[in-house]
Order: C-alpha cells, then structure tokens, then sequence
C-alpha cells in the first residue's frame, strides 16, 4: 500500500524487442522471441513524491526477461536524470522500482517484482526528445543507451502507417501511439534492438495507478 502521496506525468517512450503489436499488450503468453527485452523512459514535465519536487527530470528502466514478464526471473536498472539531488534521486529510485506503490498498480511495480536481480540506480545526463504525435524519439543517455524511433512504414509503399493501441484498463497507458524503434545500450543490461515495436504515450502516474482524470 501507498504512504507516500506521489504524481508525475509527461511523455513516455518505450521500445522492446517485440514486433510492432508487442504481445504484452494483448496479454498474449509468449513474447514475440520468446523473451524480452526492453526500456522505458520518461520526461517529468509536472510531479512530486511528498513534498519533493521532480519537474524537469529524466528517467528510464531497462529491463530483460529470459521469457514473458509473467514468469519472471527478469533484471532490471533505473537510469536517473543526474541533476537531481540526493532526495530527487531517492524519490525516482523508489517509483522506478515499485516502491510506495499499490500492489499491481503500475508497470514499474510488476517489472520489479518479476526482476529477481535489481542493479543499482545510475545517474547520468538525459537527451529526450520524443514527438507522440510524429512517432518520433531520440533519447541519448551517454555512457548507457541511444535510442532513436520513426513512424512504421509499408514495406509494399513506404507510407507511414499508424496504429494506436488503447487499454481502458491498463497499468501503463491509456492510449499510445505505435512507432519503430531502434535502441543499443552499453550498460549492465544488454539492448541491440532494430527497428522493433515503440510506443509514445503520456504517463500519468500515482502510487494507486493510472490516473485517467484529473
């Protein structure tokens, strides 16, 4: 159960080794490749943990699986903007990784739970520049991930197609837009993905879930 009354939102990014319609989001049993493997990153536009401010900051979760999230086994390592301060950063630590959260209530709180290993924060610069409407997304964290995504395109016309996926009940989004991606990191979890599934959306997040109105 939640003691700590926290709230952020702004645009999320996220890109998984998946095909374009990742199976997670269709609560489909097996990943695309049988695991997964994966991040998420968003830019703090509004949010607070108590009385600590978070306006501004970065922050993103890689994440691998050997197979579905559901059966767990999986690793994880939060990446924070590193202009935060000790408390910042104490604040960002703890919702990445599901802390003073409600039981199932956000994707951060299942990727933890189904992470048998959790490395230790880092904290590094963020570059974030992600177009939810364009599908487009460059996020360079030096020394850990580059990641960059565009609209999917026909492979018969080379038309951009777009496809959104909505989840009225999801721990995540309620609505996101679908793009390509393409991520390599150098960090303690290993990404080589190539133009694999992307979503864009706006997180709206509190420590009961979700927050559809507000």
């Amino acid at each position: 159960m939640a003691q700590v009354d926290w709230y952020i939102e702004g645009p999320e990014f996220s890109n998984c080794n998946c095909d374009y319609a990742c199976p997670c989001q269709f609560e489909s049993p097996r990943p695309t490749h049988g695991d997964c493997r994966g991040f998420a990153a968003v830019l703090i536009d509004k949010g607070h943990f108590g009385d600590v401010v978070l306006d501004g900051h970065g922050a993103a979760l890689l994440y691998a699986w050997p197979g579905p999230i559901y059966e767990g086994n999986g690793e994880c390592q939060a990446v924070i903007d590193e202009r935060a301060d000790g408390r910042q950063r104490d604040a960002l630590a703890t919702i990445l990784y599901g802390g003073e959260t409600n039981e199932g209530a956000t994707h951060w709180w299942v990727y933890r739970m189904m992470s048998t290993t959790v490395h230790a924060p880092i904290f590094r610069p963020f570059e974030f520049d992600v177009n939810i409407e364009r599908r487009t997304a460059r996020i360079v964290i030096p020394d850990v991930l580059e990641s960059t995504a565009r609209p999917i395109r026909s492979p018969a016309t080379r038309a951009e197609h777009r496809v959104r996926i909505q989840l009225p009940n999801g721990i995540e989004f309620d609505t996101a837009e679908i793009g390509s991606g393409t991520t390599k990191t150098t960090a303690s979890i290993r990404l080589d993905l190539n133009e694999s599934y992307a979503q864009f959306s706006f997180l709206r997040h509190s420590g009961e879930g979700v927050v559809r109105s507000r």
